[in-house]
């Protein structure tokens, strides 16, 4: 390596982006070049490798440069994007269902009296409002400065804020079973145990844990745990995938005996990679007219209960399967998504999105999940 002049170390503006005459440092701007001379002599400690990080944040336009940004990070709700939106009044969500008594004998006496009403009761159901937020900081110079690909440093990070509040929507209903929960704590509560012995600075709860979830939020209660124990099928016991099939055609059976007509298979990437293996299990092909290609995968499955359109999703818990039929589902809504500024309390700006709603199994038999998929060796 070629060893290294005074002017290579020279600091300014200027010299970090044009060749310094004599340096043997590769130049940043190869079209000008000025003298040593001309270059403002250096801060203590800084050398041209300063320059090109004190600029930390990626995505600045800078000359002679191309820094562009890509993001293959997903944006998965298929489950809540689905289902209906519906108006919530309140922090807790409240619906109700019905059913037919069950088919039985029915032969009465000429004349006789009216008997008693037999009907059923109207099950009441209910959901907690769960309250989620992001937060979007950016500085000041950040903001300012020109960028490749956006205007905005602000507005694109509200866009990526907005995706993950997205699937952690979706993660709640689907990649969880988490039960509802009233909650036991408010932000603004007054506790004296809240303040330090000195009794000057409030340190006001709840406090978040390491997961991000706040110690007594309100939560909502996911998908499954709403849904009737029997059409519920604990697959773990399955040992190979002829076993997940049969745990599958058990779940749409139980569906299907309490009236319900699901029309979507919705499983987790490495569970439909199961799915698309009952073919080939089984010995049943697929004819493709002679064409050079392989098929393995499934998007319609086709059983005596009805037909389920295979729908994957990166946010449903490991192991599942659910059969949905959306027009029993809903997504209840108190507060919109929405965003506004955060009081200015230094150089940055913030704002904080915050969306608080439920999701809402309008009929508990209308759905079925298999549970506990798990083939070491599908």
């Amino acid at each position: 390596m070629a060893k290294k002049i005074l002017s290579d170390w020279a600091i300014s503006s200027q010299a970090a982006w044009e060749q310094v005459e004599g340096s043997t440092t590769r130049p940043r701007s190869p079209e000008r070049t000025v003298k040593a001379h001309e270059c403002a002599a250096p801060h203590a400690g800084e050398d041209i490798v300063w320059t090109a990080l004190k600029d930390a944040e990626v995505g600045h336009k800078q000359a002679g440069g191309n820094i562009d940004c890509y993001n293959i990070s997903p944006i998965d709700s298929p489950v809540v994007s689905m289902s209906k939106t519906i108006r919530a009044t309140g922090k807790l969500h409240e619906w109700s269902q019905d059913d037919l008594n069950c088919p039985g004998p029915n032969a009465q006496l000429e004349g006789a009296a009216a008997g008693m009403d037999e009907s059923k009761p109207i099950v009441e159901l209910s959901n907690y409002c769960q309250i989620m937020s992001k937060v979007a900081e950016v500085t000041g110079t950040l903001e300012k400065v020109d960028k490749y690909g956006r205007d905005s440093e602000m507005a694109y990070q509200l866009e990526l804020r907005y995706g993950e509040l997205a699937n952690d929507q979706e993660w709640a209903v689907v990649g969880t079973q988490q039960a509802k929960d009233a909650g036991s704590a408010n932000a603004l509560s007054s506790d004296p145990t809240c303040y330090p012995k000195d009794g000057i600075t409030p340190q006001i709860p709840p406090f978040p844990d390491p997961e991000g979830v706040v110690t007594g939020a309100r939560m909502m209660e996911s998908f499954v745990p709403q849904l009737d124990d029997d059409v519920v099928i604990d697959a773990s016991g399955a040992a190979d995938i002829e076993g997940v099939e049969n745990a599958l055609l058990e779940a749409h059976l139980a569906t299907y005996m309490k009236g319900g007509n699901p029309s979507y298979l919705v499983t987790d990437p490495k569970t439909a990679g199961i799915v698309s293996s009952f073919a080939l299990a089984a010995g049943r092909h697929r004819d493709i007219r002679n064409e050079r290609k392989l098929v393995n995968v499934i998007d319609l499955y086709v059983s005596t209960y009805g037909e389920l359109d295979v729908v994957l999703d990166r946010n449903m818990e490991k192991g599942t399967m659910l059969l949905v039929d959306f027009n029993y589902t809903a997504t209840p809504v108190l507060r919109p998504t929405a965003d506004w500024p955060i009081a200015k309390m230094g150089d940055s700006d913030k704002r904080q999105i915050l969306w608080e709603g439920t999701f809402s199994v309008l009929n508990t038999g209308a759905h079925a999940a298999v549970t506990g998929v798990d083939l070491t060796t599908p």
